[in-house]
């Protein structure tokens, strides 16, 4: 089934429970993918460390875009990187300084210097080695532009109890926690201290136990036009056993989105299998017929540990489907072990038929204009590094029209066995290459629907 009318409802007992997290991708745990908030389109979908795995979905109803997955993060300019954008030099002490450490007046003079991020071997970029209990990090930033009236945010990564100050003003307090990449919006009262010249931010840390880490930057909302604020009107989401639904109004149309992941325990083969399915059906309200593009974008956040890894994206087509692959540029095949670790080996996949869809991979605002603006993403060749990868569907005119795009990983070896490095059940062999497993999952996709519906239906 391609992009067409859609077939019978399916009967389904609507779950009453308002789940802590939705299920979207169940591919393992390393392609997992999850919505933290009740509304699809409130919040970036999360990988389930609850990292940012950025997957946006949108609809075009008569030349109208509506969102209803995912959101469109603010473009931003980098004033001071995050170390594992771009090296920053910070000072710092074990010891604890004397009142007022915090200010920018402040004599910093006797601290040491060396290079971010500060803590323990096994975190995040670290360049410093942190193994006391705790630090104070002062970095000096020189801003050069005046940022009244902007939007600036602060960007930090710390473990464990963390505050930080921006021009001598508290801006975090935490408690016993530790995160990655947090975004932070500053507020009007700090924005105005951070004048054009030398500015400081200042930070402590305190690690109860295990691993530490501290690094922070600073970055403007840029002057970038966006295509994807309206956003459609969801009126339902259900969990189910091997599916997730979501319902909603977009102008004249009302569209169901599902997230299928056909995970039947007695079919181990299936199990292993790395496709999941991100199907939808679009009927019109007015019972007039309606012109209606889909799309679906993906960052290469998907096949790497952290976002700011160098990756690399291209298309391919093959078995009557396009491919968009995303890779890490480095591939260090299980080369990652412990705790808050995503994999970056291997490859992450959009696919979609090529009789309907087109494939695309660039700027992400780029991408969307064209799908706003066209109705359609125009096609990419070649290759391209640290993109994101988008495919559009053209459902035509129609009342009923549906369709359906596939996301999968072909890690390329999964665990390590006493020193050996040992291919997925799927591939077991070595003989199978990923884009025939895609074309596999396409052909059978209308009966794992059906089998998914009907298991949902009697394990409700």
């Amino acid at each position: 089934m391609g992009c067409a009318e859609k077939q019978s409802a399916v009967q389904v007992i609507p779950n009453d429970l308002r789940a802590p997290a939705y299920p979207l991708i169940t591919i393992d745990p390393y392609t997992s993918a999850w919505s933290c908030t009740d509304k699809l389109y409130d919040e970036s979908v999360k990988h389930w460390t609850g990292t940012n795995f950025p997957l946006i979905g949108a609809i075009r109803v008569d030349g109208e875009v509506f969102r209803f997955m995912g959101v469109e993060e603010p473009p931003l300019k980098t004033i001071a990187a995050m170390s594992t954008e771009k090296e920053w030099i910070g000072k710092y002490t074990f010891n604890k300084p004397a009142k007022g450490w915090e200010n920018r007046s402040f004599n910093d003079a006797n601290w040491k210097k060396d290079k971010a991020a500060f803590g323990t071997p096994d975190e995040l970029n670290v360049q410093t080695l942190w193994l006391t209990k705790d630090i104070w990090v002062r970095r000096d930033i020189e801003i050069t532009e005046d940022l009244t009236n902007k939007k600036v945010f602060l960007i930090y990564s710390h473990d464990d109890i963390f505050e930080l100050y921006v021009n001598g003003i508290q801006v975090v307090e935490t408690g016993y926690v530790w995160r990655k990449n947090v975004i932070l919006e500053l507020p009007a009262d700090v924005i105005k201290t951070l004048t054009p010249g030398q500015n400081v931010i200042a930070a402590h840390c305190h690690n109860r136990t295990g691993g530490a880490l501290v690094d922070f930057g600073l970055y403007v909302e840029d002057e970038i036009p966006t295509y994807l604020d309206r956003t459609a009107v969801q009126k339902s989401a259900d969990v189910q056993a091997t599916q997730t639904h979501y319902t909603f109004d977009c102008g004249n149309v009302e569209l169901k989105v599902s997230f299928t992941a056909p995970l039947f325990t007695d079919d181990l083969y299936l199990i292993s299998r790395p496709v999941n399915y991100i199907s939808y059906e679009v009927n019109a309200l007015d019972n007039q017929e309606h012109d209606v593009q889909v799309y679906f974008e993906t960052a290469p956040h998907w096949a790497l540990n952290i976002g700011s890894q160098a990756s690399r994206s291209e298309m391919s087509t093959a078995n009557n489907l396009l491919y968009l692959k995303t890779g890490s540029t480095e591939q260090n095949i299980l080369g990652r072990s412990g705790d808050d670790v995503k994999i970056d080996w291997g490859y992450f996949y959009l696919s979609a038929d090529t009789k309907t869809s087109a494939g695309a991979y660039g700027n992400p605002y780029s991408l969307r204009s064209e799908f706003a603006n066209n109705g359609k993403v125009a096609a990419s060749s070649g290759e391209q590094d640290n993109v994101n990868t988008a495919i559009s569907q053209d459902l035509g005119n129609g009342k009923n029209l549906s369709g359906f795009v596939m996301l999968g990983y072909d890690d390329l070896y999964s665990i390590q066995y006493f020193g050996e490095n040992l291919r997925p059940y799927w591939n077991k062999n070595g003989n199978k290459k990923i884009e025939d497993v895609f074309a596999e999952a396409w052909k059978d996709f209308d009966n794992l629907k059906k089998r998914c519906d009907k298991f949902d239906l009697e394990h409700m």
